[in-house]
């Protein structure tokens, strides 16, 4: 069995308990067990199986048991946790990732028990103090001082994986958590290394005590350390929300933070900041994927090939209404400021990810824990690595700035401080140099801000955090051995914990308003239409038929936009929105009739003089069109894209003298492989064989020698050159001459 067949049956378990189908689940287990070297294991299979029978008899057979929903439940709960032990019995025992090394080998040496754990934290704890106190005291060795600070790495490196590896933690794991929790003698950044172990072993193997224990890390409320513990929660409970109802005790700790408005900020923000953390790849696949082939799909090849939606301009159509409210304009948000040097990146999206991909490479990274690691100044690889830069240089103040700035996460701090390690002195020195203008410029807008309140700090970690996880995710060359939080759907709002966490809706239209104002019109719309089922409200409305406008679903956009018509206050912006949507379900008297309103209200406006003509182009009124364009020539003489559909109605009025007028003009300005093809039907249908000839070579050469596409659009236009007089035998003949002549 190899990893991908164990991880679909291990999903399927969960998939069959979720639905109630526990026989299958349990067959399903069966089968998984039968894999395992653990016999403890079957002999627990073999107890929750004879339970279920049990229930089954009572159920049926017997007299009804009063405690049998109770047993049920506690069943399910055991059901779960013995796949989670199964799993990770078949991972090691098969040798299917790496990892099972680095468990073995923690096995092997760091058997805990309650003392070792406390030992453990008192040794970090005393080197630590050790440490400071001899840094303040001269004479002392470098060398001395290097290897004291190694050991003290290395003893908290094997920390992060005990509990990295440990499945389930016993009482030794949970009070070794809670000291270093506790403690006051262990550095933030340290506890914050801790919190990331923790948060990857819960993500790997599923126990309520590592929930638990991060909501310990929480509520000690020192920063940097609580807001990446709330992070791992917020995943955590997340991937793991269907099990929540096994657990009262997560759920009543939950509870008891019903009413918490710094909480439920703070939610809100880490769920904006994790899909801004996917942003620039969902925008990618969502362009290549969604929205091209379905405007390909919408998009006539008559309004191709006149460029029509290009006549004045195509923002129209997607432009939203200018009387929404932008719901975060007047947040004060860190990240608005930054905008002239890297809006998207202080967002949250990745603008920085392919430039410090390849320096990830660096032996710094060979330790997985290293990629988790806070940037601090006092940490000595920086000082190793940004040694011997010239004099005059305050290494101190740069390194200090490059730690309280955050336009760069942590893992790139790093990476930046060890690329600069290996550059020649010249480059070395002018790289940080100028590297510390932009950080001065950059840390002076962080102060303004901070000054004003926590929040940006706040986010400013969340950020970085995100950044930092995203790095690991993606760029770990372990990385496929991680299930990759970041391909998580966005449906965080849907989950059990929210629902219980989260009361009042103005969060969750927040989270919409978020997906809409980044075009994620799927995920904006459903929580829309959620909204609008508990709240008359026209700007609702209104957006909820935007989303179905731009996702093609144009009967639906009409509908609702008919239910923000009575209250809107934008009604020239509705009117083009419902006649546009109606031109798209070809119910072209009513997109008409909307259009004919729209022009009442601004006569002056071109566009809807434009579209009026797209309509009856439509329609194949095409004097009627050509009424409407030459009205947007006249008035916008200047606007030479408007000459190509008034060239095209001529063609088709058979005014040949006029469109080849229009499309000379056209070409003088601009030009296309259509236009090409336009004036070389219009020159054949004029008598003048040669220069058709030379306009259809052309329109071929602008294609770059796309036959196929000639011959294509070719044919569909024949029934106007035979309209227009083209003997019908001549068209195929054509396309062969211009092939050959062409290719010659």
């Amino acid at each position: 069995m190899d990893f991908n067949e164990l991880i679909s049956k291990y999903n399927r378990i969960f998939h069959f308990v979720s639905n109630k189908q526990i026989k299958d689940a349990l067959d399903l287990l069966k089968e998984l067990i039968e894999k395992c070297n653990n016999k403890d294991l079957k002999v627990q299979f073999e107890n929750h199986y004879s339970t279920y029978q049990n229930i089954l008899k009572y159920s049926f057979e017997l007299g009804d048991d009063p405690e049998k929903e109770k047993v049920y439940g506690h069943l399910l709960k055991s059901i779960t946790e013995l796949a989670d032990n199964v799993k990770e019995d078949i991972i090691v025992s098969n040798r299917l990732l790496s990892y099972y090394q680095y468990k073995s080998e923690i096995k092997k040496q760091h058997q805990l028990d309650e003392d070792e754990s406390d030992e453990f934290v008192k040794q970090l704890e005393f080197e630590r103090e050790i440490d400071q106190m001899l840094k303040s005291t001269s004479g002392i060795k470098k060398s001395e001082d290097s290897k004291r600070e190694q050991r003290y790495r290395k003893s908290l490196i094997n920390i992060f994986k005990i509990i990295w590896l440990t499945d389930t933690f016993k009482e030794a794991e949970i009070e070794l958590v809670k000291k270093i929790c506790s403690t006051k003698l262990l550095p933030w950044h340290d506890k914050c290394l801790i919190v990331s172990a923790l948060t990857l072993s819960l993500l790997r193997h599923f126990d309520s005590n590592k929930v638990a224990l991060l909501f310990e890390f929480y509520e000690t409320e020192e920063h940097q350390v609580w807001q990446r513990a709330l992070i791992g929660l917020t995943i955590s409970l997340y991937l793991f929300d269907d099990r929540l109802s096994y657990y009262p005790d997560i759920v009543n700790r939950i509870k008891a933070y019903q009413g918490n408005k710094d909480l439920k900020k703070h939610i809100e923000a880490i769920i904006i900041q994790f899909i801004r953390a996917k942003e620039t790849e969902k925008i990618t696949k969502k362009i290549k994927e969604e929205i091209l082939p379905e405007v390909m799909k919408i998009k006539s090849k008559l309004e191709e090939k006149l460029d029509l939606d290009n006549i004045l301009s195509s923002k129209v159509i997607s432009e939203k209404n200018p009387e929404w409210e932008t719901y975060f304009k007047d947040s004060p948000d860190i990240y608005q400021k930054f905008e002239e040097f890297s809006a998207m990146q202080m967002e949250g999206a990745d603008v920085f990810l392919g430039a410090f991909a390849l320096l990830k490479r660096f032996d710094f990274f060979n330790e997985l824990s290293n990629w988790f690691l806070p940037f601090y100044k006092e940490n000595e690889i920086i000082a190793g690595a940004l040694e011997n830069i010239k004099e005059g240089f305050d290494v101190d103040q740069f390194v200090e700035g490059l730690e309280r700035t955050s336009f760069l996460c942590n893992s790139d701090k790093y990476s930046f401080c060890l690329n600069v390690k290996h550059l020649p002195s010249m480059q070395k020195s002018m790289m940080t140099e100028l590297f510390n203008m932009e950080l001065k410029a950059m840390n002076e807008l962080n102060q303004q801000d901070e000054l004003i309140n926590n929040t940006a700090k706040n986010k400013a970690v969340f950020t970085q955090y995100f950044q930092d996880l995203y790095r690991f995710y993606k760029i770990h060359p372990l990385k496929n051995e991680f299930e990759d939080i970041f391909k998580l759907k966005y449906h965080i709002y849907k989950s059990n914990f929210f629902k219980i966490l989260i009361e009042d809706q103005s969060i969750l239209r927040n989270i919409g308003e978020f997906f809409f104002e980044k075009g994620y019109y799927e995920d904006a719309l459903e929580i829309f239409e959620t909204l609008c089922c508990t709240e008359e409200n026209f700007e609702l409305f209104e957006k909820t038929a935007f989303c179905y406008q731009q996702l093609g679903e144009f009967q639906k956009a009409v509908d609702f936009y008919h239910k923000a018509e009575i209250t809107s206050k934008n009604k020239l912006w509705l009117l083009n929105k419902l006649a546009y949507c109606y031109r798209k379900l070809e119910l072209f008297e009513k997109s008409i009739e909307y259009y004919k309103q729209a022009e009442k209200l601004d006569p002056e406006d071109l566009q809807i003089q434009a579209y009026l003509g797209q309509v009856f182009l439509d329609m194949d009124d095409f004097e009627s069109a050509l009424k409407y364009y030459f009205k947007v020539e006249y008035l916008s003489p200047d606007n030479h894209k408007i000459q190509r559909p008034i060239a095209w109605c001529s063609f088709l009025l058979g005014k040949l003298d006029t469109a080849k007028k229009y499309f000379e003009k056209l070409i003088s300005k601009e030009d296309n492989k259509n236009d090409f093809m336009n004036l070389g039907h219009v020159e054949w249908c004029l008598g003048n064989k040669q220069k058709a000839i030379e306009n259809y070579s052309l329109g071929i050469k602008k294609s770059n020698m796309d036959f196929d596409w000639f011959a294509r659009v070719f044919e569909e236009d024949s029934k106007y050159l035979v309209k227009l007089g083209i003997n019908p035998f001549d068209v195929p003949l054509m396309i062969d001459y211009l092939k050959i002549y062409l290719k010659e």
